[in-house]
């Protein structure tokens, strides 16, 4: 018995790697807005990547977090990146487009950003930005 044993733990050690291997695995990158895009993407469309709102204004809104063409004009004029409201259909796009708006604040700043996505850059005197706010927050303390 103790010979079958030896046996079989000599011809295990020949399956061993020789030398010693140290493998680092690249994590992914982490986007301290990221939480804040998900929140927001379900206040506007509830993950909708192909949403269409705003209809009842002559400028709809579109994508998982309701772009408006102003918006891109702003982000193309500031970025030299021209879209049109279709890329917002793609969530990479609709993704850069809020997290370059987003990152003019400071991550911890959730009210602002929030509220300025809603109401613009003049968003403290836009009071309806508030009740926005509030809402984004909730689903932010339920993700």
């Amino acid at each position: 018995m103790l010979i079958t044993i030896t046996i079989i733990l000599l011809s295990l050690k020949a399956f061993c790697p020789v030398e010693n291997v140290l493998y680092i695995e690249r994590l992914p990158q982490i986007n301290p807005y990221e939480r804040i895009y998900e929140a927001t993407g379900y206040v506007e469309s509830r993950f909708d990547d192909n949403a269409i709102g705003d209809k009842h204004l002559k400028q709809h809104s579109y994508g998982r977090v309701q772009v408006r063409q102003t918006r891109l004009n702003d982000y193309a004029r500031q970025t030299g990146k021209k879209y049109n409201v279709t890329f917002m259909f793609v969530e990479e796009y609709s993704r850069e487009v809020f997290f370059w708006y987003a990152s003019q604040y400071d991550y911890r700043d959730i009210e602002a950003i929030s509220r300025a996505w809603n109401a613009g850059p003049n968003w403290k005197k836009v009071k309806a930005s508030e009740k926005y706010y509030l809402r984004v927050k909730k689903v932010l303390l339920s993700l």
